[in-house]
């Protein structure tokens, strides 16, 4: 890896993903404070599972007939799990990536893996040789301890300070993650005994797949680590989640040494696999994806989801499993009058439906970033297994049913269907409204296909374990169904209620059509039917004892809905605190836009348009939040990036249908003057084209001109300054639009400037003042260049108003009252030095900065030299022209014609083109506007042209250059061929400033023979730069 390369990755490093919208000391503040409801909350809940009859003192009664070895070794890795879990907790306190969460399912999935393992260890404990146990709890509890060291070194470099993982809501987490699964394990978990299973060979496919996650997980880890290991950028943490993963795998195949009894061991074997294999493909997913923020060539190592692929597989494997336990089951008779044919068959209707709802809600939620379609999803899985069991149920009771009954199922099987149509043609319709097209891949398909089969046919053979038993579950008995149909109508019917009103938020446009409509229609049908049908069934549908369910899943689908509902409900907080600034405004609008795709469109446009490559990692769009966060960039770059993302949002053809309209774009226009004021006009001037700016201007010289008022009314009485306003009213009209009121001014309301008329007013009163003022006018000047540097310097530079061109080194503009007069000629004469290059890049440096235009011409020094040195210091070239002598001269590249690039005009070294190059420069540009012009080429042409025409050109050039409102400077050098042959005094009377700039680099000095505004303080000035 090159050295620009590894630069690259740490700046993007800083960025990618990880965008914080506030500041160090704010988010220190929001991890210090608790909840308290937090708490209460969890407490309540664990004395709720303790009370629960069957569980009260389970974990202590059963701690003696548990080894303490076993209890200290799940504990222990309990404890590691923990703490990794509170460090991702952390980290998502200060970087608010999604990219964090594939670790956290990951933790999830390992506290499954450490119970799964402790159970199979404690069934072999008794007869378990010492060693082997040694060996994988240590390999284990080693590959924990990686997981930890691997959370530890990622996190680390987000927190500035020390890592505190010991605040409250720290140790609720890990308390809650240690107690809850070692309370499992001890009261139900200890004691589960799983039925024998013929067909393990199942298990097999498991072992292959576990075995290759493994090895793709560790092989990608070192190849990721080996690859950074200059940068050091995640070199550490993934060797050793490298090195955990090799342990897991030993401590793996010793599980499998250990049991030989495949036979009753298969489901134990399981519950500890089908949670190792995905606590490691989340692992992976994050492995791949973390430093694919950076550099995207890494998503090539996993280019399929694997947790989809082993999800389906494994829900299979599940249904198989329960399929073939329930052959040997008393209950199995239930099924044998079963046509599984026609089952399938009659499922694949409401699945495809339900596929397509699913694929709808995934593309939805891409390019939209809702919660909104998360809680419908949510809500879809619910209403499938709910569902899918009340089929079970009328599968199972079908050859007992009575034909009205049949009717009723019949009924209830065509409304199910018809919610899953209507709602697929609602989400359809949704996606054709905002011209998305949804994403249809094979593998979502199939991943979606065997999944939904597998979760039917677990439900489906799953009630047989339980048919004709006690409903009760860890104590919990279900209330009989009428209480429950009671409760569920009345919540339908508020519910109802509920959905007659279209709510503030993107519901407004996201408008109910009549798919919808149907849809709630056919849910209230299907809801209908089952209860008709649990009452027709009678004693028969009392032997499933959980049939109940559904009606408990219809309620949560409900407050799902109204949950996903609430998530649309835009009052942003941005809208009801007062918007402060311009980027409040924007975040509040963006939260208002319903498609997060097209403003990170118009994101990625804005930022390459107005700010540097590297830059852009400064700042940041966080597209789940709807938040942009610009402050680590300078004021004009925010206010147009800001602006700029505004006016797009509102310029879209099609803004209707993805905008909360609250307001036009001609009221977001207004409140974007009301935040900005006269900061209006520090925007880019086709922005600035987008507002009418006449506005401001009476704004910008009503806080100017009082600024000076309170510096200069102490020497300038208020009289005074009254007979000042009134003879610049008789001089110009322009000027009663400036009514003087005791100490201060005011422009009369109404009032419209344009640039020109305001600097027409300032430069006017200025020049009014300054025959008032007692002491020496460059004090005035100091005074009017600090109002400038500080409020005025916006699209107005200093020398617009002030008859003065800084040089750009403070010792001489100090001793010259500012600089040189705007429009005098300057005579330089200066030896070929590092101090004569340095003294010019000073004076160009100050004039781009002020954005006056410059001419550059010289036949010294190359054109890529000083553009280079140029380039360091300012951002632009725009208002620079070098007119190159150099290259014509002193190298290969001649030319006899004037050949122009940009930001360069190539002239040879000809009397005649020098005149054109010049002339054409000039007459370029505005005569009104304020110019340098700089000639560093006399020298050369004295030895090529006779002393007579050269002074003959540079007469006539003096005077252009005075005509066209040009502030030059001339260099010749002390034994210049001109200043011999004519001698120095003629050629020096047609100058109205004379420098001599003699001395080192760093030992220069100026030499002041003559001044045009003044006598100097002093005649000679040694410069420190």
């Amino acid at each position: 890896m090159t050295l620009l390369e590894i630069r690259e990755l740490e700046r993007k490093l800083v960025a990618v993903g990880f965008m914080v919208d506030r500041t160090y000391d704010e988010r220190i503040m929001s991890i210090a404070r608790i909840k308290k409801w937090t708490i209460y909350l969890a407490l309540s809940f664990l004395l709720f599972v303790v009370s629960i009859k069957g569980a009260v003192g389970s974990p202590y009664s059963g701690f003696a007939e548990i080894p303490l070895t076993i209890h200290l070794f799940l504990l222990l890795n309990l404890s590691l799990i923990s703490l990794a879990m509170v460090m991702m907790r952390a980290v998502k306190t200060v970087s608010h990536s999604t990219v964090w969460n594939n670790n956290t399912r990951s933790h999830f999935f390992w506290l499954f893996h450490i119970l799964g393992l402790t159970v199979i260890v404690y069934r072999h404990y008794p007869r378990l040789n010492i060693l082997i146990f040694m060996i994988i709890a240590l390999s284990t509890t080693f590959a924990l301890l990686m997981v930890d060291l691997t959370a530890y070194t990622l996190i680390k470099p987000f927190f500035r300070e020390k890592l505190n993982l010991l605040r409250p809501d720290s140790l609720v987490i890990a308390l809650f993650s240690i107690l809850l699964p070692w309370s499992f394990f001890s009261s139900v978990l200890s004691r589960v005994q799983f039925p024998a299973f013929e067909h393990y060979l199942l298990l097999w496919v498991f072992l292959f797949v576990y075995l290759l996650v493994i090895g793709l997980f560790v092989s990608n880890m070192l190849l990721i680590s080996s690859s950074y290991a200059t940068l050091g950028f995640v070199t550490k943490p993934f060797f050793f989640a490298a090195s955990g993963a090799i342990a897991l795998g030993i401590s793996s195949l010793l599980l499998f040494f250990i049991e030989h009894d495949f036979y009753s061991a298969y489901y134990y074997l399981l519950i500890w696999l089908i949670p190792s294999i995905f606590g490691l493909i989340y692992y992976l997913r994050f492995g791949v994806e973390y430093p694919s923020l950076l550099q995207p060539k890494w998503k090539g190592l996993m280019p399929l989801d694997l947790s989809q692929v082993t999800t389906a597989l494994t829900l299979a494997v599940l249904a198989l499993s329960l399929y073939f336990t329930a052959q040997d089951h008393p209950n199995f008779v239930l099924y044998h009058h079963i046509p599984y044919l026609f089952v399938v068959l009659f499922m694949l209707p409401l699945f495809l439906g339900a596929i397509l709802i699913l694929t709808y809600l995934k593309t939805l939620s891409a390019v939209t970033k809702l919660r909104y379609w998360e809680y419908l999803r949510y809500g879809l899985y619910i209403h499938i297994t709910v569902s899918s069991y009340v089929f079970s149920l009328i599968f199972l009771s079908w050859h007992e049913a009575s034909g009205g009954t049949r009717i009723l199922c019949t009924i209830f099987g065509l409304a199910s269907f018809a919610f899953y149509l209507f709602f697929a043609l609602d989400l359809r319709m949704l996606l054709k409204d905002q011209d998305i097209e949804p994403d249809f891949r094979i593998v979502d398909l199939a991943h979606y296909l065997v999944s939904l089969y597998a979760w039917f046919f677990m439900l489906f053979f799953g009630i047989s374990f339980r048919y004709g038993r006690s409903s009760e579950f860890i104590g919990i008995a279900y209330i009989s169904y009428p209480v429950m149909l009671f409760f569920i109508a009345f919540f339908l019917i508020a519910f109802g209620t509920y959905l007659g009103v279209t709510h503030k938020g993107f519901e407004e446009i996201m408008k109910r059509g009549i798919w919808s409509e149907l849809s709630y229609f056919a849910t209230y049908i299907a809801f209908l039917m089952v209860y008709f049908i649990y009452f027709s069934l009678g004693s028969t549908i009392q032997r499933f004892p959980y049939h109940n369910s559904f009606f408990l899943g219809y309620f949560s689908v409900l407050i799902l809905e109204i949950a996903a509902m609430r998530a649309l409900e835009m009052d942003s907080r941005y809208e009801k605190a007062l918007k402060k600034d311009i980027v409040s405004l924007l975040n509040a609008e963006a939260h208002n836009f319903l498609r997060t795709d097209y403003l990170e469109e118009f994101w990625e446009k804005t930022i390459s348009k107005y700010l540097a490559r590297d830059k852009h990692h400064k700042i940041g769009f966080d597209s789940t939040r709807r938040e942009f966060n610009l402050e680590a960039v300078d004021e004009k770059s925010r206010l147009a990036i800001a602006v700029e993302l505004l006016l797009m949002m509102h310029n879209r053809p099609d803004v209707d249908k993805m905008v909360v309209h609250r307001k036009s774009l001609k009221e977001t226009k207004e409140e974007i003057v009301q935040i900005l004021g006269e900061k209006l006009l520090l925007l880019p001037e086709a922005l600035r084209a987008e507002f009418d700016e006449h506005v401001y201007y009476p704004f910008l010289i009503e806080r100017a001109m009082n600024d000076l008022l309170t510096h200069l009314q102490t020497f300038i009485p208020d009289a005074e300054h009254q007979m000042i306003f009134d003879e610049l009213k008789r001089r110009d009209a322009l000027f009663t639009c400036i009514q003087f009121e005791g100490e201060r001014i005011k422009i009369v309301e109404g009032t419209r400037l344009d640039r020109d008329e305001f600097l027409r007013i300032f430069t006017w009163y200025l020049d009014a003042v300054g025959e008032q003022f007692p002491f020496k006018r460059g004090l005035l000047r100091e005074l009017v260049k600090e109002e400038f540097k500080h409020d005025l310097g916006i699209t107005i530079a200093v020398g617009d108003v002030l008859p003065i061109v800084p040089m750009g080194i403070k010792e001489l503009d100090r001793a010259m009252a500012g600089g040189l007069v705007k429009g005098s000629t300057t005579l330089l004469i200066t030896e070929e030095t590092k101090a004569k290059q340095k003294f010019l890049l000073f004076f160009i440096k100050k004039g781009l900065s002020e954005r006056m235009n410059i001419i550059y011409a010289t036949s010294k020094r190359p054109f890529q030299q000083l553009v280079g040195e140029l380039l360091v210091e300012v951002e632009s070239l725009d208002h620079i022209v070098i007119i190159d002598f150099y290259e014509p001269l002193y190298t290969d590249h001649r030319c006899a014609e004037l050949v122009e690039e940009d930001h360069r005009l190539i002239a040879p070294l000809s009397r005649i083109m020098f005149q054109r190059s010049m002339v054409k420069t000039i007459k370029s540009l505005p005569k009104e506007h304020a110019k340098i012009v700089i000639i560093d080429v006399y020298d050369d042409f004295s030895k090529y042209y006779s002393p007579k025409e050269i002074f003959e050109i540079l007469q006539k050039q003096v005077e252009g250059l005075k005509r066209w409102n040009c502030t030059s400077v001339i260099v010749l050098e002390p034994r210049s061929y001109l200043l011999k042959r004519k001698g120095e005094e003629e050629v020096k009377k047609d100058f109205e400033n004379i420098m001599v700039l003699s001395g080192g680099e760093k030992e220069a000095s100026v030499i002041i023979e003559k001044l045009f505004h003044g006598t100097p303080p002093k005649s000679v000035i040694h410069l420190h730069w």
